[in-house]
């Protein structure tokens, strides 16, 4: 006979760690590819390059 207690409160019974878990999967499998060591470099370039541009310069200006 196997019997199981929950913690009282926990109405749904999904363990947090368990949902942390699927939902960093693809994030893990994806800088476990290939593409993430040649995506990485090509990112930071796109984004230091539009940060340079007039455009960027005027975006930072309004974020604060």
């Amino acid at each position: 006979m196997t019997t199981t207690t929950f913690q009282p409160g926990t109405d749904n019974h999904a363990s947090n760690d368990a949902l942390h878990a699927v939902a960093e999967f693809p994030v893990a499998w994806f800088e476990a590819t290939p593409a993430y060591l040649v995506l990485q470099p090509v990112g930071t370039f796109l984004r230091e390059w539009v940060a340079a541009t007039p455009v960027g310069f005027v975006l930072s200006l309004l974020k604060r």
